[in-house]
This record gives C-alpha cells, structure tokens and sequence, in this order.
C-alpha cells in the first residue's frame, strides 16, 4: 500500500533533491525528512504546506494519493487561513463536515472576554482533508468553531485565528497535562496550556505560551481551584494568521 512517505520520497528523487535540499526548502531539519519518508511521523498543517510547495504537488495528493500530482496547485498559507472556512479541495470532494460557527465567542488568550457558546451563528463546511492537515483527530460531531483575541498563547495562536476546539466534556482528572483548553474562570472564557501533576504536587499550572513573561505570567492553582473552573474544551487545532 503506498503511504505519505512513499509519496513524498518518490517526489523527491523525481525532483532530484537530496533529503537535506528537501529539509532546506521546507524550514524543518532532515531528520524530520527522514521520519515523515519512514512514515514515523506525519507532517503538521505549516509544514505539509511548504513540503507540498517544495515538491509541487498538492496536500492532498500527499496525503491520500489522491488524483494526480501536477494537476492543481497546492492553496497558500494564506488562501487557506483566509478562507478556512469555507475550504473546499480543488478536486470537489464533496465529503464535507459541518461545525458549528460561533463568531461572537471569543476565547481570551490573556485576560478574558465575557462570551460563551450562547448561540450558533453558521456552519463550517470543511473538506475532512483539511482537518487531517490541521492534525484535529476529533469526531467532527464533537467540534466547535470559536474565536481566540489578546497575543498571551502568541505564536501558538494569533488573535481573531479560528479555533477548532474540542467539546468531550473535559475530566479534571484525567488532562492531557500540556494541552490547551478553554474553561470558564469568573465569567471569563480563557485559553491556556495546563500543566497537571499527577504526583504528590497539588498545583496547577496555567501557562501562556508568548515568551514575555513580564507581559504574561503563568498562573498557579491548586488541584481543588482546577475542579471549581468550567471546562469548555480542548484545543484541537488553529488557523494562525501569517
């Protein structure tokens, strides 16, 4: 059966690259090649775009074999984050998944906007393929389309970027320690990356992801302060405007 990494090393050699060339062109180091040739490791949504640029073909093509390599251009990063919601493939795959739009919830990334899941304003209709190329493995029944404002999870998510999120209720005690959720805190919608111990430790760490610490601390709660917050759900994926 072939596989994204037969696909890609057969590019490759057909453009004469070397592993290191293909490397360069994509901003990731060979060892990242070589993982994603072996099928060790599948390519994130910014580095299936350029690998598929490098390689002119499509992500599409890349990731499933579908329809030919040379047949349609790959979309830009932009054309993708500007129109990520009503993306369709270029091959007209009708297959498409609809969530539900809630534009005026806006998750904060610092220290929080006064919205909640209120009311649906529209559907997404989203071409599964560009799930798989945002890494969202959520049933699509479970997602919800919010907005995220403030520069605190900066570069991980820019303000006004879509937010695929995750509606499994959240258990408190079984987090994905490391992931990033959307909880109520004091009537604030807010986004951060929590950090559990499991251990002997009672804290929690709410953590922003933009480097100025000064700007944005990280926030410690005890395990008992992480129970009393209102769980929205888990950060799937984003759209990051360039």
């Amino acid at each position: 059966m072939e596989t994204l990494g037969i696909r890609l090393k057969q590019l490759r050699k057909n453009l004469k690259l070397t592993q290191q060339q293909l490397a360069d062109k994509v901003g990731v180091s060979k060892t990242s090649i070589i993982y994603w040739e072996k099928d060790e490791n599948v390519p994130k949504h910014e580095s299936l775009m350029a690998l598929s640029n490098a390689l002119e073909t499509t992500p599409d093509w890349l990731l499933s074999g579908k329809n030919e390599a040379s047949l349609v251009s790959p979309p830009s990063k932009d054309e993708v984050y500007m129109s990520p919601l009503r993306f369709k493939s270029s091959y007209e795959n009708k297959n498409t998944v609809r969530i539900p739009i809630h534009k005026d919830v806006k998750a904060s990334c610092g220290d929080g906007a006064v919205n909640f899941l209120e009311e649906i304003t529209g559907y997404a209709e989203i071409d599964p393929d560009l799930l798989k190329m945002l890494g969202v493995k959520t049933k699509p029944e479970k997602l919800r389309i919010i907005y995220s404002t403030d520069y605190s999870m900066w570069p991980t998510v820019a303000p006004d970027s879509p937010l695929f999120v995750d509606t499994t209720p959240v258990d408190t005690t079984a987090m994905i320690s490391g992931d990033v959720y959307i909880f109520l805190h004091s009537n604030f919608l807010r986004m951060k990356r929590v950090f559990v111990s499991y251990g002997d430790e009672k804290t929690v760490r709410l953590q922003s992801d933009n480097p100025d610490k000064k700007k944005y601390p990280d926030e410690v709660i005890t395990k008992e302060q992480l129970n009393e917050l209102s769980f929205v759900g888990r950060l799937e994926s984003a759209l990051v405007k360039p």
